[in-house]
């Protein structure tokens, strides 16, 4: 009973040994030094950014001048246009944004009436549209007409029906084009003859209006002249 309870005794101390002599020793943490940047002397810095922050920094013991610290009149000029643009009075803001309110009311106004005038003119609009509409077929009624009255008078008779092949159509619209030329020449002749009639009346009008009027400077006729 004592040889086993000895034997597992034995072997917990040597597994604890072991583990002992396995272990390593703690190092301790070492930080990397601090790494300080070349800058100005601190009795007379250089930059006036950099002895503000030393000033701040350190104090009276940075030995800047104080008179170096404050800005020159230009740069103050210069903080006060940045300040007026990012940062404006109220009373400005409120100017703006008053005149951003007009002017959006007035275009709404104006989309209004722009509104109403097209819904007034709709009726007008749908009218016309269905007369013009009305007007083209009649016209593409009486091109029709006009071409079966063509091929009629040319002798190829009329148009052939729907589904069956045509019978010397190349002769036939060669044909057609031909008359529809010598139509357009005429009727281009008509309107120009009527055009150079209108202005030879409009020039004799005219002519005879300048007569019966009198010259600029000539005396007026007198009553008696023009009863005798």
């Amino acid at each position: 009973m004592a040889a086993p309870m000895g034997r597992a005794l034995a072997a917990a101390l040597g597994r604890a040994r072991v583990s002992l002599a396995i272990a390593a020793p703690a190092r301790p943490y070492r930080a990397a030094p601090l790494r300080r940047r070349t800058g100005p002397a601190p009795a007379d810095p250089a930059d006036p950014r950099a002895a503000a922050r030393r000033f701040g920094r350190l104090g009276e013991a940075a030995a800047v001048p104080l008179w170096r610290l404050w800005p020159d009149p230009e740069q103050l000029r210069a903080a006060e246009a940045e300040e007026r643009e990012w940062d404006p009075p109220l009373r400005e803001v409120e100017a703006v944004l008053d005149r951003r309110e007009r002017e959006e009311a007035r275009r709404r106004e104006e989309r209004q009436q722009l509104v109403a005038r097209s819904l007034a003119a709709m009726p007008a609009r749908v009218s016309a549209w269905r007369q013009e509409r009305e007007r083209a077929r009649e016209r593409a009624r009486q091109d029709a007409a006009r071409r079966q009255r063509l091929l009629a008078e040319a002798g190829l008779g009329g148009a052939p029906r729907p589904g069956t092949p045509p019978r010397g159509s190349a002769k036939a619209e060669a044909l057609l084009q031909d008359l529809e030329r010598r139509q357009r020449q005429e009727e281009k002749r008509r309107r120009r003859q009527e055009r150079q009639e209108a202005a030879r009346s409009a020039m004799a009008a005219a002519e005879a209006a300048a007569a019966s009027r009198p010259l600029p400077g000539a005396p007026p006729e007198s009553t008696g002249a023009v009863s005798s």
